[in-house]
């Protein structure tokens, strides 16, 4: 009976697949999603949702919210793009539409539909007189944002039963993984200009000071734990002319690890490194927080309701079409039939897995669903989400579903350039009926709530959440400097 429900889906997918690809069409970066986000509000405005903007404090958050009393169930929509990758919809090869613009090279424009198709279902249940609140998060700013980490500091997603999201991808799978944890931080050194031939001795280099952090932090890797990554991005050289001594330098440093708290421990010696850099100069170093996000704690209660809501529903159904388009784009990809498919073998660590993808490796597309064995090693995976932020407030979940060709690699024209397609559309719409029927076992069998939290909390028995501070803002890209 709880499947009928996901017909209000069916009724209105031409128009959830129109709002995917007006917000593919307006690509913006953290924080400055005002397009999309207009595009979304309005859609939920017309649905009878109650919207709120700018939410938990930030410009381009929002909620909307049907229903009332428990249980509350969450439903996380992304919709912001990334940088430099525009592409032409459609095209098997690398066409910028505009060079240099934006472009949803993560998926984001189907996520946000998505998950509103989701948010729909579960309105038409509550409309019938069942008892509950489902709650949409329009949550900006994932990619090198952390939207969700700003929202959380300001008590979002803490009074949830549950919260539920997905992401496009190549497969059809619960997503168990965890994440890793981040800190994000602006390093800035200050130093004296002089002529660099007429009197060096009386200049003090910053960008020499930035150069040696670079150099001591690359001499770190050697001492940190596997998992853990550190990047940067030299944002501010102190100038082009060789023969000034520099006065200022700049650059921005990605630090992770699979905990929160070995992020922040992390993040520590990299200062130190910073401030060793400095003595070393005679310069002066400052350091700026930018944002950070926690590691996903998934909950196996909730994976399990999903993996059977994903069983129930049931993959798509695609056309021979389709097919040979999926198999033009893995073309594009060097090794993909190899190289992304072994590693992604490798991130299943159970014989029974490992032996179902190996078997299914050469399929045009993934039209079957990745087989759930609860795990006791999780994977951290090599990325981050601030997803993670919110399963420390609430029980979490989320699933992936194929919206892309096999080998498509993430952040890529690929993943632009199939961001309007039928397949990404069908893919688009399996999650949003997945997560709503799951959502609805949940308001159905409140004792799957219990268990879930019951779970959360022996998890987070002894653990603290590390908040981004309460001073620092979200700044859209263009306001670090």
């Amino acid at each position: 009976m709880l499947k009928e429900y996901l017909k209000e889906i069916d009724k209105k997918q031409e128009q959830l697949w129109a709002l995917s690809d007006r917000i593919w069409d307006c690509p913006e970066t953290a924080f400055g999603e005002f397009q999309s986000e207009a595009a979304l509000i309005e859609f939920f405005k017309s649905e009878g949702f109650e919207v709120k903007e700018k939410a938990y404090g930030v410009e381009t958050a929002f909620t909307a919210q049907y229903g009332s009393g428990s249980p509350r169930i969450g439903v996380l929509g992304e919709f912001d793009a990334l940088s430099g990758l525009s592409q032409v919809a459609g095209a098997v090869e690398k066409t910028a539409a505009i060079p240099g613009a934006c472009g949803h090279g993560c998926g984001h424009n189907l996520l946000g539909a998505g998950a509103a198709a989701a948010a729909l279902a579960i309105k038409k249940y509550l409309e019938d007189g069942h008892e509950g609140t489902v709650i949409f998060y329009g949550c900006p700013g994932e990619e090198g944002g952390s939207g969700k980490a700003f929202m959380a500091k300001e008590g979002a997603f803490c009074d949830l039963d549950a919260a539920l999201t997905w992401h496009p991808s190549t497969f059809n799978e619960v997503n168990k993984d965890s994440s890793l944890a981040n800190f994000q931080i602006l390093y800035e050194f200050h130093g004296t200009s002089a002529h660099a031939a007429g009197c060096p001795e009386m200049g003090r280099s910053a960008l020499d000071a930035l150069e040696l952090m670079n150099i001591g932090c690359n001499f770190l890797r050697e001492h940190m734990m596997d998992e853990a990554r550190v990047h940067y991005a030299i944002t501010d050289t102190g100038g082009y002319s060789p023969n000034v001594v520099q006065d200022k330098a700049k650059a921005i440093y990605l630090i992770r690890a699979p905990k929160v708290g070995q992020a922040h421990d992390l993040m520590e010696r990299v200062h130190k490194i910073a401030q060793g850099a400095a003595l070393m100069t005679e310069t002066r170093g400052d350091h700026e927080f930018i944002k950070s996000c926690a590691n996903m704690v998934s909950n196996r209660v909730l994976e399990k309701v999903l993996y059977e809501a994903m069983k129930e529903v049931g993959v798509p159904a695609y056309t021979e079409e389709e097919y040979q388009q999926a198999a033009a784009y893995t073309a594009t990809v060097p090794e993909a039939g190899e190289g992304s498919y072994n590693k992604r073998i490798s991130d299943h660590m159970i014989p029974e897995n490992v032996k179902f993808l190996k078997e299914k490796r050469n399929s045009r597309l993934y039209d079957f669903i990745v087989p759930y064995e609860e795990i006791h090693q999780v994977s951290s995976g090599g990325g981050s989400t601030d997803v993670g932020d919110v399963s420390w407030m609430c029980p979490t979940a989320q699933i992936n579903t194929a919206t892309w060709a096999p080998g498509t690699p993430g952040h890529s024209w690929q993943v632009v350039a199939q961001g309007k397609s039928s397949v990404a559309h069908k893919g688009m719409i399996y999650a949003g009926k997945a997560i709503a029927l799951a959502a609805l076992k949940l308001m159905e069998q409140p004792e799957l709530l219990r268990q879930a939290r019951a779970e959360f909390n022996e998890e987070f028995e002894g653990q603290k959440y590390i908040p981004i501070p309460k001073e620092v803002k979200p700044r859209a890209i263009d306001q670090i400097q």
